[in-house]
């Protein structure tokens, strides 16, 4: 027979078990939160850099906006096609995936010479995010439903202005921003991928789970009926949002430098600067103005 004394112990145990718990969980969600941030990092670091792309390889504005979208619609088809997977083999094997996939488009963006090995790594960039994010923000809500949501709206953003940012004060200050970024990000990305490796499993693989995840990747878009007349409301601000800072990341770069005075398709041998000393040109920071 359980004596008072005992009761007290157990209780105390179980809330000492149940805190813990909630400490892990934390420090999940902020590691799986800085996954979504470094992505989306990542997805914004190129953007102070295609005036230097332009001014040294001589493609035009509209080249540019062509890297810049091709992006996004890598992306929407990593979404569709992979959003699913993780639900029917787990959440690490599809982050490891997309880690790697991150690592390889970082490390052809570092030696690119030309416009199409951009476009290139730009689509396995895309593909990577796309069929990441999915995984992350279900990992997210796996953890814990209202802080994983709340992290989850917020993160993204983040990210993506923190990128480019970063990528500008780069350019501005740094030597060889066009390698020292990328490897920057490679660098956060083998970490990112040891973490993944070691942090428990938020959803275990179904049985079978590789059969239906084969299944899954046939796109299928659908809304709850009780969710669509909200969802009508906000999309339309959504692309809206979306749409004008992607028009300011594409073309931002190039209409700073047309606006100084300067031509931002001046070909300069196809050689990218390696000094530390940046010309005017390549200066991305007038973008946040």
């Amino acid at each position: 027979m359980a004596t008072g004394k005992d009761m007290v112990r157990d209780r105390a145990e179980t809330t000492s078990r149940e805190a813990a718990g909630r400490r892990q969980r934390g420090w999940m969600l902020l590691f799986l939160g800085s996954i979504i941030v470094s992505f989306l990092a990542a997805s914004s670091a190129p953007t102070p850099l295609y005036a230097v792309y332009a001014a040294h390889w001589g493609f035009s504005p509209l080249a540019t906006t062509v890297v810049f979208g091709v992006y996004a619609l890598a992306v929407l088809v990593g979404l569709l096609t992979f959003g699913r997977v993780s639900d029917h083999i787990g959440r690490r094997p599809v982050l490891l995936t997309g880690l790697v996939l991150q690592g390889v488009a970082m490390v052809v963006f570092a030696t690119a010479g030309d416009l199409g090995t951009l476009l290139v790594a730009r689509v396995v960039q895309g593909l990577a995010a796309g069929s990441s994010l999915g995984a992350l923000g279900a990992a997210m809500l796996d953890l814990d439903r209202r802080r994983g949501a709340l992290a989850n709206s917020f993160a993204p953003g983040l990210g993506s202005g923190a990128g480019a940012l970063v990528s500008g004060l780069a350019v501005q200050f740094l030597p060889a921003p066009t390698h020292l970024i990328y490897l920057a990000l490679l660098g956060v990305f083998v970490a990112q991928a040891a973490g993944v490796l070691a942090m428990r499993e938020t959803a275990p693989a179904r049985p079978g789970g590789w059969r239906s995840a084969a299944a899954s990747l046939v796109p299928e878009v659908r809304l709850p009926r009780e969710t669509r007349s909200e969802i009508l409301i906000a999309a339309p601000v959504l692309f809206a949002v979306w749409a004008l800072a992607g028009f300011y990341g594409s073309l931002g770069p190039s209409l700073t430098a047309i606006r100084a005075g300067q031509n931002p398709a001046a070909p300069n041998g196809g050689k990218l600067p390696s000094c530390r000393i940046v010309p005017p040109k390549c200066s991305a920071l007038p973008v946040f103005v």
